[in-house]
């Protein structure tokens, strides 16, 4: 395993003193994986204070003292390095009451989530792997260490990490493992918003089909305003899945961007709520969009999304089901009305959407791929896109007579007549147009 210069380093100097030292955790697994690790951890037999007196000409962290974690800045890095220990009692679900050191690896490793986390290495001894996390990274389990239920008791939050490194990986989790996760899903009511967000963040933007359609009460553990979607019949031609189904699909199929991920699972959650049937039996979703928006706000505020993905995400679910076409004329305006980047992707979330729909519809995302490309090309004449490219601005305007709210409407009358090409967007035009046509400025 290819180590960097700044952790042999500390190896080394424990080593040098005689305590046991490895690499643990992540980069190990990422190893095993062919991956690159992005960062590293260190386990050890010394003692914090035997740690700190090890590095004492370096800068140091000592937050996690208690613990047993120093961190050391070594070429201006921060490297955790933890002592083997055992940990008390989890009252609260999420942290141990207490820790004991120990000086058994073994013992150490036992405490930890998952076998394929609970492996460690240096260059003396190689892998050292008790729990068999060799053999479940080559058969691509998530396999809990020990007692899946004793591990998830202790923290709750290792309910997501399973469902985020199944869908990270592409792996399974084991029957015992997701057992316990489904009958412990409940305690992850103690657990902070901010943690789960995170974890829903990591479990979307893997691959996270099989994680929906699998584990739909955990996750409706944590927004539980997609319960209704579950198993709700659409009654539509469109349609030849549930809401859920419908949702898993396209938030699946959707490019591994959380704006679109966070979009695509929640554009439908209001379905439930505007569903009606005709007198012909065919079910209808009036108003969705909308209702969808509100539901979502509710739900990306609850979890602390940040304002800016919030905002995006609220606007393509609010527009998600308009209609498009693919003329000029359309694009022109779409473009002024959404922005270009919005316009392009909403484009995009029809496509989405469309890959959750009966496969007899997806021929329509030629359709939607055509007014893509149409789009980019009408953007490459660098047209007029907003009122601020216009020739003319409001003083321009007050100057012919207008006032107050004529004035804005004056502009965008002028906007318009520049997207249909009733004139040129020049100045001097701009103006002579103003005046012929005063009197159809509503």
């Amino acid at each position: 395993m290819y180590l960097p210069d700044y952790i042999k380093i500390i190896l080394d100097k424990l080593s040098a003193k005689g305590y046991e030292a490895y690499v643990v955790g992540g980069c190990v697994r990422d190893y095993l994986l062919g991956q690159c690790p992005k960062d590293y951890d260190v386990t050890t037999s010394a003692l914090p204070e035997q740690i700190i007196e090890c590095f004492s000409d370096y800068k140091l962290l000592t937050n996690g003292l208690k613990h047993g974690t120093v961190t050391v800045i070594i070429n201006n890095l921060p490297v955790e390095i933890t002592t083997y220990r055992i940990d008390g009692d989890y009252k609260d679900h999420r942290h141990p009451e207490k820790v004991e050191f120990t000086s058994s690896l073994k013992e150490d490793l036992s405490r930890r989530d998952f076998t394929i986390n609970a492996m460690v290495y240096s260059e003396k001894t190689g892998v050292v792997d008790y729990f068999g996390g060799k053999e479940d990274l080559e058969k691509k389990i998530i396999r809990a260490v020990g007692d899946p239920y004793q591990r998830f008791d202790e923290d709750a939050l290792r309910i997501l990490r399973a469902l985020r490194f199944a869908s990270r990986f592409g792996f399974k989790i084991d029957r015992p493992t997701a057992d316990a996760a489904h009958r412990l899903r409940y305690l992850l009511e103690g657990i902070s918003v901010e943690r789960i967000q995170t974890e829903l963040c990591g479990i979307l933007m893997g691959d996270c089909h099989d994680v929906l359609y699998n584990f739909p009460d955990i996750i409706c553990e944590i927004i539980p305003e997609l319960r209704a979607s579950i198993g709700f019949i659409q009654y539509s031609k469109y349609h030849n899945r549930t809401v859920y189904r419908h949702t898993i699909a396209a938030t699946a199929g959707s490019d591994a961007d959380i704006i679109y991920r966070l979009t695509m699972l929640l554009h439908d959650v209001g379905k439930p709520e505007s569903f009606y049937m005709d007198d012909d039996g065919v079910g209808h979703f009036k108003g969705h969009a909308l209702v969808s928006r509100r539901i979502a706000e509710k739900i990306l505020k609850r979890l602390k999304f940040s304002n800016k993905i919030t905002d995006e995400v609220l606007f393509l679910i609010e527009n998600h089901s308009i209609k498009m076409n693919d003329t000029e004329k359309y694009i022109k305006k779409a473009v002024v009305r959404y922005g270009a980047e919005g316009f392009l992707k909403l484009i995009n979330v029809h496509i989405f959407d469309n890959l959750g729909k009966a496969e007899w519809y997806l021929w329509e995302n030629d359709f939607f791929r055509s007014i893509a490309q149409h789009t980019r090309e009408y953007l490459e004449k660098q047209p007029a896109l907003s009122l601020k490219d216009l020739k003319v601005n409001g003083n321009d305007v007050s100057a012919l007579g207008f006032v107050g709210e004529e004035i804005g409407k004056a502009l965008h009358f002028l906007m318009d007549a520049v997207i249909d090409e009733h004139c040129q967007n020049e100045k001097e035009k701009l103006l002579v147009f103003l005046k012929k046509n005063r009197k159809n400025i509503k």
